[in-house]
């Protein structure tokens, strides 16, 4: 049901995802505290503000799985459950945030929302009575999860055959744990197991009570006979189910699961749940309590609790047309600044020529400041992809086995979003490697001389127009002999060709695909696939990366991507009649060489350029032309740590470009990154250097190093 106008469900659902994705982020950031301090008062109050504020949002829209999720989490988010559950609250509260995180995945897909069965199991298992107090109710058992009563009642809707069983482990039983599997086998011949409590996960070693629900076509007694299994079970209780109507009430019979056990008058048991202590989330087919008001028409406007007012917030797609439309000024702006000039040459004593250049130093100062505010609105801190590493630190390090700690530095550096969007796939993948590949175990650390835990560290800052992020890990280091010894298994490299490959050139090897130096494959890393997309990413960014390793001491790894990707600096020239331009900032100098200073050397042509030999790329190959002149212009572009010369015909000069993707059914290849438009119209395509320097040099080293 929409409970809201349709004019505004849909402004309203997107406001409500940016808004619980930050809530959500929050929540990750607060378990992870608690993790670290369980008894922190004012931060639980604070974890419980955030879930409430979820609650309420996600209730207001109509998400009412999310909503009723939140609030069962409530109630375990209290200090006397805190201080009994300690560091297990941390868990749930993390358990809690991935499964808020797959339910809005799914409201914005349209799709079906999963039911959480793992986050209610979690938080019955705080909330759950000791053993000699367990009750048990005939018509609807209030501890089962919203969930497990909803399979329990689909079952009885089916006219199958429901029982709820009760064991008590033999005391004298060695092993709880594997008295809980039995427990569940013989569960399993006899019907249907539809729940059964507590959860595998969290077992402990004082193991007294399990329950069950059972679809089974057979009787009472033959169930009871079966799950008697010698050694392990004490006593065993088994009862039919039956559907309750709407209209009936919740009995507040309640029947001794033991007889040994005291009973509702003994005072160490308190007296019998009513049906007025039931918590709504608890009973099938009830929804909570606090439902979700209907929003009036004519309401005025939507806030969501825990919002900044004086925040507006606005579609990037809106953003991205304003700056688009600046590009298109800028580009005016050059059509203009020609028309003038061409006045000029043709009135040179026209009074109206100081008019014109007056004008056009005010609108060229006007469009600066617009073109700076707009991408002052596009560019974010990188604090907003940073915040994400912490739990993927955690979690990876924990399945691992392995103590690391996140160290994270330069957060309020600025960045296009677009460019920090597509930044997260690459920086997940060194994270995750830094810690599964880089960090070692506790025990080899000591063993080394280093302490149990490891460390990785991000980082950011500018370095001229470009922002430069570093991922670092004081862990064991990049083995080159066996990265070395891999590529040779792989084909990659030549053994011939290994003993000439530079520092950098050696540790290039590891984005190749499919190479990794991994001894097994596992869930998080070791099929040489996240590296390769490391490079990928960074070369459609038209950025770079570089890799610095010592052995025992750590890794690190150097990504550099430009500000923003939509209005750069460039160098215009022209290659075979066609005018082609590189960013100005990965120009370093021009040189102009005669064709008697070329030499070949391993099947490439070379320069000597002051003291470095300096490899050359022919931009004639784009073209598929031959180069004829005497005399070529040499552009010295950097590529990593590395340089290279750009070898073409005619320099045109330095513009400020609009760059303009190109559709990849018109433009098929990977050499160019983009295009623009020049003031008197002519086309400019914007080469990406990296994808040129691989695919027009000739030699396969040159490629294995830069590409």
């Amino acid at each position: 049901m929409n409970l809201f106008p349709d004019d505004r469900a849909s402004e309203l659902r997107e406001l409500f995802f940016e808004s619980a994705a930050e809530l959500l982020q929050s929540l990750n950031d607060e378990g992870l505290q608690l993790e670290k301090r369980p008894k922190d008062e004012e931060l639980l109050r604070q974890v419980r503000r955030t879930v409430h504020t979820l609650k309420g949002d996600s209730a207001a829209c109509g998400f009412t799985e999310l909503s009723d999720l939140a609030h069962l989490l409530e109630d375990v988010l209290r200090p006397e459950v805190a201080a009994a559950a300690k560091s297990a609250l941390a868990e749930v509260v993390l358990i809690a945030a991935d499964t808020f995180s797959s339910l809005l995945s799914a409201y914005r897909g349209n799709l079906q929302p999963p039911a959480g069965e793992e986050l209610c199991q979690q938080i019955l298992s705080l909330t759950r009575k000791p053993a000699k107090t367990v009750r048990y109710k005939l018509q609807a058992r209030f501890l089962w999860s919203e969930y497990e009563q909803m399979v329990v009642a689909d079952a009885l809707g089916r006219g199958e055959t429901v029982y709820n069983i009760a064991f008590r482990i033999d005391p004298h039983c060695p092993m709880r744990g594997a008295a809980m599997q039995l427990i569940r086998n013989v569960l399993q011949e006899c019907g249907r197991l539809l729940a059964i409590a507590p959860d595998q996960s969290t077992l402990s070693h004082d193991l007294d009570v399990v329950e069950a629900s059972l679809a089974s076509e057979h009787t009472p007694e033959w169930v009871d006979k079966k799950c008697r299994i010698p050694s392990v079970i004490e006593e065993i209780l088994v009862q039919q189910a039956s559907l309750r109507k709407e209209s009936e009430p919740l009995t507040d019979d309640v029947l001794d699961i033991f007889p040994d056990v005291a009973g509702p008058e003994d005072a160490d048991s308190g007296p019998p749940v009513t049906a007025e202590e039931i918590p709504a989330p608890y009973v099938a087919g009830e929804r909570p309590a606090t439902a979700a008001p209907t929003l009036p028409a004519e309401s005025p406007a939507i806030s969501f609790s825990g919002m900044a007012e004086n925040l507006l917030r606005v579609d990037a797609e809106r953003i991205d047309a304003v700056l688009n439309l600046v590009g298109e000024l800028i580009i005016a702006k050059s059509m203009l600044h020609q028309a003038v000039n061409a006045f000029d040459k043709s009135f040179p004593k026209d009074p109206l020529r100081g008019r014109f250049a007056d004008a056009m130093a005010f609108q060229a100062r006007i469009l600066n400041d617009l073109q700076k505010s707009v991408m002052k609105i596009r560019m974010v801190p990188v604090e907003h992809l940073f915040r994400r590493f912490p739990r993927v630190v955690r979690d990876v390090a924990k399945s691992c086995g392995k103590e690391v700690s996140l160290v994270v530095t330069g957060q309020d550096t600025d960045l296009d979003k677009s460019i920090l969007d597509m930044l997260a796939e690459p920086l997940a993948h060194l994270v995750r490697n830094c810690v599964d590949h880089g960090i070692e175990t506790p025990v080899e650390r000591i063993n080394a001389g280093k302490p149990a835990q490891g460390t990785v560290r991000l980082n950011a800052y500018h370095q001229g127009n470009q922002i430069v992020i570093e991922v670092e890990d004081d862990g064991r280091g990049i083995d080159r002999a066996k990265l070395v010894a891999k590529a040779v298994d792989r084909e990659i490299i030549a053994a011939a060709d290994a003993a000439q490959l530079s520092e950098q050139e050696l540790l290039n090897l590891v984005f190749h695909p499919g190479l990794s130096t991994a001894e097994q494959v596992t869930a998080i890393s070791g099929r040489g696939v996240g590296m390769d997309v490391v490079r990928t990413v960074l070369n459609r960014l038209k950025g770079t990366v570089n890799i610095a390793t010592a052995p025992g001491k750590g890794t690190k790894f150097f990504l550099k991507v430009p500000l923003t990707l939509a209005i750069i600096k460039a160098l215009l020239f022209r290659v075979g009649g066609r005018v082609y331009a590189v960013p100005l900032a990965s120009v370093v100098e021009i040189t102009r060489v005669a064709r008697s200073q070329i030499h070949n050397v391993d099947n490439h042509d070379v320069i000597q350029l002051r003291d470095d030999v300096l490899a050359l790329v022919h931009l004639h190959g784009l073209n598929r032309q031959a180069n004829s002149a005497t005399k070529m212009f040499v552009v010295v572009t950097t590529l990593g740590d590395r340089k290279f010369g750009l070898v073409v015909d005619h320099l045109v000069g330095e513009e400020e470009l609009v760059i303009k993707a190109l559709d990849d059914q018109l433009v098929a290849t990977d050499l160019v990154s983009g295009a623009s438009i020049l003031g008197d119209g002519t086309v400019v395509l914007i080469l990406n250097i990296a994808s040129v320097v691989a695919k027009l040099g000739r030699s396969q080293l040159t490629m294995g190093a830069t590409a």
